[in-house]
């Protein structure tokens, strides 16, 4: 019997990551009225998909900004797994909220082996095409 057959495996699905700035996880005046982006991430993990684990120690992120600028920033990382591709749809809808009301131009995602910007514009954040 391999490791995955066996019956204390409880196989939780695909698992996905994502990054958010630390320093407008607990700040108000990133999110509506008192609630802030921490508890609006934990509410909505936990109800939709019942657990989740977050990294409380930051995690430096590095990119080149739109005006060919390189930008950091200090994150936290957020982990939940599930099987469904319509689960990751409804994480991803709800991340581009996030984006939106912290006035993020993308967050950074992963699930399985595969990396994603989730944006607050359909167009994506605005980039150099040359």
């Amino acid at each position: 019997m391999g490791t995955k057959d066996s019956p204390h495996i409880l196989a939780l699905g695909t698992m996905t990551e994502f990054y958010i700035p630390s320093h407008k996880l607990d700040d108000p005046r990133f999110y509506h009225g008192t609630q802030t982006a921490r508890s609006a991430i934990h509410e909505f993990l936990m109800h939709h998909y019942r657990a989740y684990t977050q990294s409380p120690t930051p995690v430096k992120g590095y990119w080149i900004d739109p005006s060919a600028q390189l930008s950091h920033d200090v994150l936290e990382r957020f982990e939940v797994s599930f099987n469904h591709e319509d689960e990751f749809d409804r994480l991803i809808g709800f991340l581009v909220e996030l984006c939106q009301r912290l006035s993020e131009e993308a967050i950074y995602v992963t699930r399985g082996t595969r990396s994603y910007l989730v944006t607050k514009d359909p167009s994506g954040p605005a980039t150099d095409a040359s």
